[in-house]
């Protein structure tokens, strides 16, 4: 899009010859943006469109809206430091130089690192030495330093090293600001303050200087430049540009301008540069900008070419926010953005201004109130293109070529004498201006009924007083279709000019503001109050009346202008838009709430593309009727003055449109603002995840972000990274997998996203411009949501494989509990086969006996009962074992302590032994399966058994304890007591000893003549 720069252009053939200048919006560490220090030594644009930013604490990067700070830590830690230089480097990344460090440094924004570069030399550097980093025609990196010389960067070593790749002549070292790589005819040329100028030729690998020039170049041989030169630049018309600090001829720094050839001064080139009182001034550098042409600047120096008046102009700092201030005291850097636009760095600072294009595009001019008051109320061109205002204090002006007040002999001749002297004091004071085509009188409308016409060519004027027009104000002139004039009064009246009289043709009773003529010839009267009239030229009859009360209802009844958007539609300003269709008497509204800037129109003019431009209390803006879309235009466009040139426009011959009121005019043309071509593609500037920025540079190197379960929730943000279009793209996205249709973004620059399934999804984004050009590619990221774990491959696949293993444990844990209770029974029935079986036989056997001696021998037959009865007894013991045994409610250790003191207390006592029996708190703990806990209370009772039949003891003491994850009882008693070594196993000690073993304990039995017994049983618990 061309856009506007600041107060000089050719209109209508009225060549506005004004000092130029441009219109700088400023960034600083004040506004919010995150500027991180107001001196910004470097700038650069990488390949996406973000602008990087060297200032004094450091790098940053400028998406259009906010500056993000780049710092890495660690072993090489990126300086917090000036960065007076960016350069492009391989790979994406950026060649930084840390100047007040002497550091060179490359950063590499994707993977967040930084190294430092090596600075080789094969001798010691100056003190004081200074430097600064260029890359030629062929992409090859170089380090002036300066005193010392040139190194070249060499990627394998990845340091600066000499290798002499200029062979410069003894006593040649170029300045800082001396190089220039001529990539047209493949030679660099130097600036050496000490000895003059030398050119390396790539072609025969030479370098000539005024000593050795086989080709006889003309700047070689001119001395007058070779006298201690410190800048150098060849511009796109081939001029050499030398700065120099002459040493023969100390004036200063001189500003020296040859022709290609370098033979002939162009002294008029320079006019500009030279002459004017500036103080100390350094001029260091040169931009040679595509669209705006060169510019010059450094210490107290800023300069861009001014082609149409053939000079330089000086932009000077001045304090404040006018329409075209800047503040510094040194520029460090300009660069000329994609757009064309141009951003500057300096101590103050970092500027923008949009660019110029040799003819500019907007004027902002201040009419002069230093000696009277101008209240602009109208403006006219008339057929040689000259602009007249009318002015309500002085009446009729025009400005000249130079923006100086041009005078007009209209008032020459004064008022007739016989008016009063409040209409005499009248005709200054004048509201609106029409040129009448059939005689070509210029018809000034002013306060209190007063109506002059002015023949520019005859230089005569005419004062009237129209009875008609009741001594109201006339507000407002113009003309239909067939020739009548039209005038519109304070008072309402509505007076028409067939060009014999005047004739009231309605009273309206409110201020009428504007008369428009519509192109099918009918009348529209914009009112105070009253809304709007469309009024039948040949009849004078009101055809309709349109208000806010009726329907169809207007947003309201008060308007100062009137336009035509086509044949059927009519727009008035009251309030918001409202667009009339005379064909069906529909009303439609376009209101803040739909877009326009404010529900404040104050003027309306269309262009001739079918534009509808509108200065409302929020500035200027356009509206396209082919796509219903705002646009508005601001300080970034070079406007300025709009909110204040709300009483009068026009449209000029040549196309241009013109906003008055007050002391400002505003004038730009149309067709500047207009973007054809397609808008810069989006980019993805940040990717948050929650309240966390991620750095999205090393994001977008991936095929696809990997979010986890808990980062389903994330805004991605995107923008077309042109600051000056940012606010008039409309940008539309949506996210592949969840998203049907492509949603427009409305007005925000990102989009969030909530809970997202697992899954992939790809987000696109695109833009589109005001004139409904599309972005040419659809910018891309690919996302992949994981799964929770529970929902994860591997832990279906472990799911089914521990499914799988549990219905295993549990069959082999059935099998185990079948096997268990087979074993159980098998048991039970050993035991009762050995036990019971035995004794059954033993008791069948003992009855036979019995019976044969019953009569015999009743003495045997006694004692043979007796056996029967003591099996029997034993018998039934050994069932209640095993019964008590298999009971699971008998599981626990008080249920076992219980039935030991039991058995203990009713063997004992039969035998009057004493007994003590403890049992220590540790032990209910303990858990013993069916079998141990059998075992362990038979061993037990297989003792105690012992000790009251064979020990003769009166005394027996039971201890059941627990230490180290052993569960033992102890049976002591202090009877006779036995040798354990000559005694045999048919007291039950072998039995004793085999269940210990079976239930993997331990069985000690501690005994002798006379000293009693112990039996201690010690079992492994958990």
């Amino acid at each position: 899009m061309r856009f506007a720069c600041f107060l000089l252009f050719w209109c209508s053939g009225w060549a506005l010859q004004a000092q130029q200048g441009f219109t700088f919006t400023r960034f600083t560490t004040d506004d919010g943006a995150g500027l991180s220090s107001n001196v910004v030594y470097s700038l650069y644009q990488d390949e996406k469109g973000f602008l990087w930013v060297g200032t004094a604490n450091g790098l940053q990067r400028f998406d259009g809206s906010k500056f993000v700070h780049f710092g890495v830590g660690g072993n090489e830690a990126m300086p917090f430091n000036a960065v007076t230089q960016i350069i492009p480097f391989s790979g994406g990344k950026l060649l930084l130089n840390f100047g007040n460090l002497h550091e060179i440094g490359v950063f590499d924004p994707a993977h967040f690192s930084y190294k430092k570069l090596a600075v080789q030399t094969v001798r010691p550097l100056p003190a004081k030495t200074d430097f600064i980093l260029w890359k030629d025609a062929y992409g090859e990196i170089y380090l002036n330093v300066s005193r010392y010389g040139v190194l070249h960067f060499k990627a394998a070593e990845n340091a600066f090293v000499d290798d002499h790749s200029f062979p410069f002549p003894t006593g040649y070292f170029p300045t800082l600001n001396g190089v220039y790589d001529d990539a047209v005819k493949g030679q660099v040329w130097f600036a050496c303050a000490e000895k003059g100028l030398c050119v390396y030729d790539r072609k025969s690998r030479q370098m000539w200087y005024r000593g050795y020039n086989p080709q006889h170049l003309p700047l070689l041989m001119n001395e007058e430049v070779q006298d201690r030169p410190t800048e150098f630049f060849i511009d796109r018309q081939r001029r050499f540009w030398i700065f120099a600090w002459p040493v023969k001829t100390p004036k200063g720094q001189i500003k020296f301008c040859l022709d290609s050839s370098g033979r002939n001064y162009l002294q008029k080139d320079t006019i500009g540069l030279t002459g004017m009182s500036i103080g100390y001034a350094e001029y260091r550098s040169f931009l040679d900008a595509k669209r705006s042409g060169l510019w010059i600047y450094g210490l107290n120096v800023f300069y861009n070419w001014d082609a149409n008046e053939g000079r330089f102009h000086y932009t000077k700092s001045t304090a404040g926010n006018g329409i075209n201030s800047i503040q510094y005291n040194a520029v460090h850097q300009l660069i000329e953005d994609r757009d064309g636009n141009i951003w500057v760095a300096t101590d103050r600072g970092l500027y923008f201004t949009s660019y110029g294009s040799g003819t500019y595009s907007v004027v902002n001019y201040l009419f002069d109130n230093s000696k009277e008051q101008n209240n602009i109320n109208d403006v006219l061109e008339l057929p040689d293109g000259e602009l007249w205002f009318a002015s309500w204090g002085k009446g009729v002006l025009a400005l000249d070529s130079s923006f100086k007040e041009k005078p007009i002999p209209v008032y020459q001749k004064p008022p007739p004498a016989n008016w009063p002297d409040l209409q005499k004091s009248s005709v200054k004071l004048a509201w609106n201006l029409f040129y009448e085509k059939r005689t070509g009188d210029v018809w000034i409308g002013c306060n209190h009924g007063v109506l002059l016409k002015y023949n520019p060519v005859k230089k005569t004027t005419q004062y009237l007083l129209p009875p008609a027009c009741g001594m109201s104000t006339i507000r407002y002139i113009t003309e239909d279709k067939v020739g009548n004039v039209w005038l519109g009064t304070q008072s309402g009246r509505l007076v028409k000019w067939d060009g014999r009289a005047f004739t009231v043709v309605q009273e309206i009773g409110t201020i009428i503001y504007k008369i428009f003529t519509d192109r099918q010839g009918e009348l529209w009267l914009a009112t105070e109050g009253k809304g709007l009239f469309e009024v039948e030229p040949q009849s004078g009859r009101i055809v309709r009346q349109f208000t806010k009360e009726t329907a169809p209802h207007l947003y309201g009844n008060s308007g100062s202008d009137i336009e035509q958007l086509n044949d059927s539609i009519i727009v008035f300003g009251a309030g918001a838009l409202n667009f009339i269709n005379k064909n069906s008497g529909t009303v439609t509204l376009l209101r803040f709430e739909d877009g326009l800037p404010s529900n404040s129109v104050r003027r309306l003019r269309m262009d001739g593309d079918g534009f509808l431009w509108i200065v409302t209390a929020n500035g200027l803006s356009r509206y396209n009727p082919y796509n219903n879309r705002i646009t508005t235009y601001g300080r970034k466009d070079g406007i300025t003055l709009a909110e204040q040139t709300a009483d009068a426009d026009y449209r000029t011959q040549k196309g241009y449109i013109v906003f008055t009121g007050g002391d400002a005019l505003m004038m730009f043309k149309p067709s500047l603002f207009v973007t054809s071509s397609e808008p810069p593609d989006a980019v993805i500037t940040d990717f948050k995840i929650f309240n966390q920025f991620i750095p999205v540079d090393s994001l977008t190197q991936l095929p696809h972000i990997k979010l986890s379960p808990d980062q389903t929730s994330f805004s991605i943000y995107f923008s077309s990274l042109s600051y000056q279009q940012r606010d008039r793209l409309t940008y539309y996205f949506k996210m592949e997998g969840i998203d049907k249709d492509w949603q427009a973004a409305d007005g925000v620059y990102f989009h969030n996203y909530s809970l997202l399934p697992p899954g992939r999804y790809t987000f696109k984004v695109y833009a589109v411009n005001v004139e409904g050009v599309r972005s040419k590619g659809t910018t891309e990221l690919h996302i992949v949501v994981k799964p929770p774990f529970y929902r994860s491959m591997w832990f279906m696949a472990a799911l089914i494989f521990l499914l799988i293993l549990i219905v295993y444990f549990l069959h082999r844990e059935r099998v185990n509990r079948l096997l268990a209770v087979e074993k159980i029974r098998n048991r039970v029935a050993r035991d009762l086969h050995d036990d019971m079986g035995s004794t059954l036989s033993t008791i069948n056997i003992l009855s036979a006996m019995a019976k044969s001696k019953m009569t015999t021998d009743p003495v045997k037959t006694a004692g043979y009962i007796s056996k029967i009865s003591d099996n029997s007894q034993r018998m039934m013991e050994a069932m209640d074992d095993i019964v008590w045994s298999i009971k699971p409610s008998n599981d626990t250790m008080q249920r076992v302590t219980a039935r030991m003191r039991e058995f203990a207390t009713g063997v004992l006592e039969a035998k009057d032994i004493s007994l003590q029996f403890v049992v220590e708190d540790e032990v209910f703990n303990v858990k013993l399966n069916m079998e141990a806990r059998r075992d362990f209370f038979l061993i037990f009772k297989e003792a105690l058994n012992n000790a009251a039949k064979y020990s003769k003891a009166t005394s027996v003491k039971v201890n059941v304890a627990v230490q180290n994850k052993q569960l033992m009882f102890t049976i002591k008693d202090n009877g006779t007591g036995f040798d354990v070594a000559k005694a045999d196993s048919g007291n039950g000690l072998g039995n004793m000893k085999k269940r210990a073993d079976g239930v993997h304990g331990r069985l000690r039995i501690r005994s002798a003549d006379g000293e009693g017994t112990e039996v201690k049983l010690s079992v492994p618990v958990m």
